[in-house]
């Protein structure tokens, strides 16, 4: 069921957490109201994948070698790619294929319909760090706000039937590149936001050159139909795998190395029908986070995140493991999280943020299965995230079930639940909760209905009142 690499990569610890929280899951089964509840689970689970689609792809395959391109880590080989997409795409559709080599890219890739880039086996596509390649400007959603900005690397708009499958590598050469634009960035991330505020008109929020606004990797905006399998990514300079506005998303057993600060490694952005498995990470931030917009601008375009699977997955470093929010603008519902292995977690294991401006709500989320080496801390939900001007709409949340979690050492708190006095949390359930060892006294403050059976944090007793 699970990969491979969790097999070999898997610490003892978190083996014996595993093995404690199978026995916890079975005498918990014992009692006829939780069969119910997790069989209702399953038949959700297996409903939302079994609508999920995968690309139907085009019997036609080119290699890019065919078109030109030269695997010596040289040669621009935009030409060769755009020109096999093109001649594939007018034959209904098919497989462009990067044999193994070296393949330097000086701009973006721009996908069409039916098409799979495939990467075989020894293939490493790397992209260039010249800002003007990546123009002229497209559609995106940065940081939840609807902009024109410079070309993510590789990027589809209202297209369907896309896949990007091979044991192939994509380095976005970041080091010493659009990386460092995050210290410039202030200027045009304000202006944005304030764009969003006032609901300027999209077509007129151009930013692009020397605004600084560093570029999602892989950013599939209005698809549907997507499948991203088995490739490495490496060295991207802001979140790397970005669907927006999509449905019908399969990523599985992909591997992201990507540690600078930002580097997302999964965001489904106001997505839905969604299935990430068997996917391992090294991240600079979020393993995986649920998005669905900021404030005014999302609310303009109200489509939330809901009907989505995430399982199987590890986390070996990163800043955070599984996170929601915080721009949950339009809010997240029905989402599935099973069995999350997460080595070194600098921050925050499970985290669920909003602020005060976000409003909208995050609900019906289900999380079965955390196994955690070493954490700041394992839970963390706050309603006041940084960054709100406002202030006057506070998000709800509501009907959020965390079990079977075990933590081996929590250097901070283990658990930091921060709900409002004026907005508290509603009908929060932990169950089968070891925490091995925490520095810290957790707490869970401001909230309302909640339900905590089996929490044993090894450590003074702990503030658990609401």
């Amino acid at each position: 069921m699970f990969k491979m690499f969790v097999d070999k990569n898997l610490s003892i610890t978190l083996v014996r957490c595993l093995l404690v929280l199978s026995a916890l899951t079975v005498y918990s089964c014992k009692e006829l109201d939780v069969e119910k509840t997790n069989f209702s689970k399953t038949q959700k689970v297996d409903e939302i994948i079994k609508r999920i689609k995968l690309p139907i792809i085009g019997s036609e395959v080119i290699a890019i070698t065919d078109m030109g391109a030269i695997g010596d880590g040289l040669a621009n080989c935009k030409p060769a790619i755009s020109k096999a997409i093109a001649e594939i795409s007018a034959k209904g559709g098919g497989k462009v294929v990067f044999p193994k080599g070296d393949y330097f890219c000086e701009g973006p890739i721009h996908l069409e319909s039916n098409i799979n880039l495939h990467f075989e086996e020894g293939s490493t596509l790397t992209f260039s760090q010249n800002a003007d390649d990546y123009l002229p400007v497209q559609l995106v959603r940065w940081e939840g706000v609807e902009l024109y900005n410079y070309s993510p690397y590789i990027y589809a708009d209202n297209k369907t039937d896309i896949a990007i499958t091979g044991k192939g590598k994509l380095n976005g050469s970041a080091i010493g590149g659009i990386a460092e634009w995050r210290t410039k960035q202030k200027p045009a991330q304000n202006k944005s936001r304030q764009m969003g505020t006032d609901l300027v008109p999209v077509e007129e929020r151009i930013f692009g050159k020397d605004n600084y606004l560093r570029m999602s990797f892989i950013q599939l905006m209005n698809c549907s139909n997507i499948l991203i399998e088995d490739i490495t990514i490496e060295n991207v300079p802001f979140w790397v795998i970005h669907p927006t506005y999509s449905n019908n998303i399969t990523i599985r057993n992909v591997e992201i190395n990507s540690t600078r600060i930002n580097n997302d490694g999964i965001d489904l952005d106001s997505c839905y029908d969604a299935l990430v498995e068997n996917c391992k990470f090294n991240a600079g931030d979020d393993a995986i986070a649920i998005k669905s917009g900021r404030d005014q601008d999302a609310w303009r375009v109200n489509k939330s995140s809901k009907d989505i699977v995430v399982r199987n997955c590890l986390a070996e470093n990163v800043l955070h493991g599984m996170a929601f929010g915080s721009e949950m603008s339009g809010g997240i519902e029905n989402i599935y999280v099973e069995n999350f292995f997460m080595k070194n977690v600098k921050k925050y294991a499970v985290q669920f943020k909003s602020n005060r401006d976000r409003g909208s709500y995050i609900r019906d989320v289900f999380i079965d299965g955390v196994f955690i080496d070493t954490t700041s801390t394992a839970v963390f939900f706050t309603n006041d995230y940084h960054s709100y001007r406002g202030g006057k709409s506070p998000s709800d949340f509501s009907d959020i079930e965390i079990k079977n979690l075990t933590c081996n050492f929590a250097y901070g708190k283990a658990i930091d639940v921060q709900g409002l006095s004026s907005k508290p949390i509603r009908n929060l359930k932990f169950e089968n909760i070891i925490i091995n060892k925490e520095m810290d006294l957790s707490t869970v403050k401001n909230t309302t209905d909640g339900s905590y059976k089996n929490v044993q944090i090894h450590k003074e007793e702990s503030d658990f009142s609401n």
